[in-house]
């Protein structure tokens, strides 16, 4: 039997020993084994610690002592290549590929930011051994899926990811062009990272240093043949009117935008000069997720949470829901009259047993899918406000980031407080 090596154990040794190549190495794989997110190495006045964002939430993993820590920077800086070990006053970013102590190939996305001590490193980890789970994986359920598969077939149109930092839309992107990718269709993609390789698509990395712009891009990619595109985000009008242009002669357009909601991704339209008509002819499917943790099977418990902040929003999120819409969705979700009336009629809700991170088992998906049907394409028109849109949306039934989580708290998956920890309440409206 193989002995397990205690990696933190050997960081904090490599710490004593003052030894930054080893402290380097074992706090990589240290975290890449706790499927760490992020590494955050920051100084203060007395001392400095390392942090890892582990599930959504940042947790100390050690301190050391104040000396060591410009050896620690200047040992990355110089292995990366990319930034300069005598520049501390203005920040810098750097992309490396490493292998950690258990033969894991990683990725990382790196920045210093000087601060009034010293400089602060953080690194986005990406481990390239996971795989991308498919569709049907990823915590979305039937009438969901429904909509997302009828999307996925259609032969032109945008399909927009709404996404903050770290919530998953990545591995949906991916999951989305696995599905549609057959020797038939010729796929292209335009990424800023190429995070993960995959087979039978043509995927081309962003060189801003030479201007290899999404625009420039897309003008280049519509003479390579293509059937599906992914353009990486959506930042600018003209990397925009290319996707709308591209969507109008018969392309399928998948990418992603910064917006808080889905219905928020009209607003966000409109601000970069884009017509209602363009919108309403080009969109076809706007998916908004979040990653919150997931309650272990074997450490959670029902208490009542009748009277809580988060059981009245909870049941608040249900009120004005489509009736034969919500009879569907419950039967989609396979939640029984059992759970549905110890929720609702009782009050009772799981939560972990107690307050540390070994109460959760990795983290579940929340998704709200806007699909622009022709009633929303209608009220586009109208030159409806995002807030119109997304109300009426609500009262026919969609279910968004809230309502999902709320669906997912009733069959015991999350907590209700991990649901307000990430989503925002709103308020839901007859029209």
């Amino acid at each position: 039997m193989i002995a397990t090596v205690d990696y933190k154990k050997v960081l904090e040794e490599s710490i004593i020993q003052s030894d930054v190549v080893k402290i380097f190495d074992n706090l990589l794989t240290y975290a890449v084994e706790q499927w760490a997110s992020d590494i955050h190495i920051e100084p203060f006045e007395n001392y400095s610690r390392i942090r890892i964002r582990v599930d959504g939430v940042l947790q100390e993993l050690v301190q050391y002592p104040k000396n060591l820590h410009e050896s620690i920077i200047s040992k990355f800086k110089i292995e990366s290549g990319q930034m300069r070990p005598d520049e501390k006053r203005l920040p810098q970013d750097a992309r490396v590929s490493s292998v950690t102590k258990t033969n894991k190939e990683i990725d990382m996305r790196a920045n210093t930011l000087p601060t009034v001590w010293w400089e602060k490193l953080v690194m986005r980890v990406v481990d390239k051994s996971k795989k991308i789970p498919p569709l049907q994986e990823l915590w979305i359920v039937w009438t969901g899926l429904d909509i997302l598969y009828k999307n996925l077939s259609d032969p032109n149109g945008i399909i927009l990811v709404t996404w903050p930092t770290w919530s998953g839309k990545t591995t949906t992107l991916y999951a989305c062009l696995e599905y549609v990718n057959k020797p038939d269709i010729n796929i292209v993609t335009y990424e800023d990272p190429v995070e993960n390789k995959l087979h039978g698509l043509n995927q081309a990395q962003i060189r801003s240093d030479i201007w290899f712009t999404f625009a420039s891009w897309l003008r280049g990619w519509l003479r390579q043949d293509p059937d599906i595109m992914m353009v990486w985000e959506i930042r600018d009008k003209e990397t925009l009117d290319m996707a709308m242009e591209s969507a109008m002669t018969w392309h399928l357009v998948f990418s992603t935008v910064h917006t808080n909601s889905s219905a928020e991704t009209i607003t966000r339209v409109y601000n970069m000069w884009s017509k209602p008509y363009m919108l309403a002819g080009t969109f076809n499917l706007v998916v908004a997720q979040r990653l919150v943790r997931r309650l272990h099977p074997e450490q959670k418990k029902q208490v009542s949470v009748v009277g809580t902040p988060g059981y009245l929003r909870a049941q608040q999120s249900l009120e004005h829901f489509d009736a034969d819409a919500l009879r569907k969705e419950v039967v989609s979700r396979n939640i029984s009259k059992e759970q549905w009336d110890a929720f609702m009629k009782d009050g009772l809700a799981y939560v972990p047993s107690d307050d540390t991170q070994s109460m959760y088992a990795g983290r579940v998906a929340l998704f709200e899918m806007m699909d622009y049907t022709d009633d929303i394409k209608n009220l586009i028109l109208q030159w409806k406000s995002a807030f119109e849109v997304e109300q009426y949306a609500l009262s026919k039934g969609m279910v968004d980031l809230e309502r999902d989580g709320v669906f997912k708290a009733i069959i015991g998956e999350i907590s209700l407080d991990e649901l307000y920890r990430v989503v925002k309440h709103k308020e839901k409206f007859t029209q």
